[in-house]
């Protein structure tokens, strides 16, 4: 029950910021809210290479468990760094001035946060307060700005970063920054980290180089609505993000035709309650924000939610037991896919073909890592 109620309350943490910003921004605000969002996603993929999973593997292959201080400070300069790039990017865009800096320290704290949870969540170390915290105080201050009118930018952003800095504050706090022991962090662990980043550069480059060249092309409104495909798979992340870890360790296990049977039937059902769900909004016009606009967009969503499901779950185990040659060769096909498949979407259909070709590529990325992790050949040797 313990172990249920964690997944829960850190689900509903985890959820909280992407489906309140949903419901309740118009298009506009919310495009401009996902630009800054796509930094946290940035950042996050970059804790795994460089940090959680470089620190599994290492630790994996040595059979000495690396401290505490050395994963911390780690973790402390990467979450600085990405802070920084968010006043980068936001000082780019007009619409983010007035919520660069608030949004940098959600970023900061998000990145830190997700990366000490890891940590915590492989050494058996408690995260129930931590999850319920950063879940509380975002919907309390999401609620406070609601009462007051206020369903502005500023408002959700600040709802998320008081949320994040809530969560990081009492998950476990960080070490004095020590450069030389970051140097060592990178000096122990390149032997693992190189393949991992290379693998989350080329990944990074699909799912958020793309967005951001659609930007420009769709203007602020309609990337929104492009951006909310995504957050539509919320689910996928209700399911498969609090247990990362553990997932991670069926790369040492068969993979047999049962296991992928029953992935199939979740993604499925995912995708059956995701179709549902927005042609109800649209037929009873529910005032829900940027939903609203995915009514005409259902299938082409569902199948990107079940898409996203299955090549999420295979992915994780890909990550924790392929070669470096079997990650490259799968990252490749996803990169090159999810470039060019919505940039030619949208040059063929607009809006409507670039949502379609952002399905259909996350058939393909799905169905590439579901047969690299069949097939022993790709396995790592560590």
């Amino acid at each position: 029950m313990r172990t249920v109620f964690g997944l829960v309350a850190n689900a509903g943490y985890v959820l909280a910021v992407q489906i309140l910003a949903l419901v309740t921004l118009d298009p506009a605000d919310y495009g401009a809210f996902s630009l800054q969002y796509l930094v946290f996603a940035l950042g996050s993929s970059l804790s795994l290479s460089l940090i959680s999973e470089a620190w599994l593997r290492h630790d994996t292959q040595s059979g000495v468990r690396s401290p505490w201080r050395d994963y911390g400070n780690a973790t402390l300069f990467l979450a600085l760094s990405l802070g920084g790039l968010t006043v980068i990017v936001s000082a780019l865009v007009p619409a983010l001035s007035d919520v660069a800096v608030i949004g940098a320290l959600a970023v900061a704290a998000s990145v830190y946060r997700v990366s000490v949870r890891y940590y915590a969540v492989r050494c058996k170390a408690p995260v129930l307060v931590s999850d319920l915290s950063g879940l509380v105080v975002t919907v309390a201050v999401w609620v406070w700005f609601a009462v007051l009118g206020d369903w502005s930018l500023l408002g959700m952003s600040t709802a998320w970063a008081l949320g994040a800095v809530a969560s990081a504050l009492t998950s476990r706090l960080p070490p004095l920054p020590s450069v030389s022991l970051l140097r060592s962090w990178f000096s122990d662990k390149r032997t693992h980290i190189r393949p991992l980043l290379r693998d989350s550069v080329l990944m990074d480059a699909g799912a958020i180089g793309t967005p951001y060249l659609l930007a420009p092309l769709l203007g602020v409104a309609q990337f929104g609505t492009y951006r909310a495909v995504s957050n539509v798979a919320a689910p996928v992340r209700l399911v498969l993000t609090p247990l990362r870890p553990k997932i991670a360790m069926l790369a040492q296990e068969p993979q047999t035709l049962k296991r992928h049977a029953l992935v199939v039937a979740a993604a499925v059902l995912l995708a059956l309650c995701a179709y549902g769900a927005l042609v109800v909004i649209s037929v009873a016009q529910l005032d829900l924000g940027t939903l609203n606009e995915l009514g005409n967009f259902a299938l082409p969503t569902a199948i990107f939610v079940a898409a996203n499901f299955l090549g999420t779950f295979h992915y994780i185990v890909a990550r924790a037991g392929l070669n470096g040659t079997g990650l490259l060769l799968g990252r490749l096909v996803q990169t090159v896919f999810a470039i060019a498949g919505p940039l030619i979407g949208f040059a063929v259909g607009g809006l409507g073909g670039a949502i379609w070709g952002y399905a259909l590529v996350t058939v393909v990325s799905a169905v590439t890592w579901a047969v690299l992790v069949s097939r022993p050949r790709w396995r790592s040797t560590h």
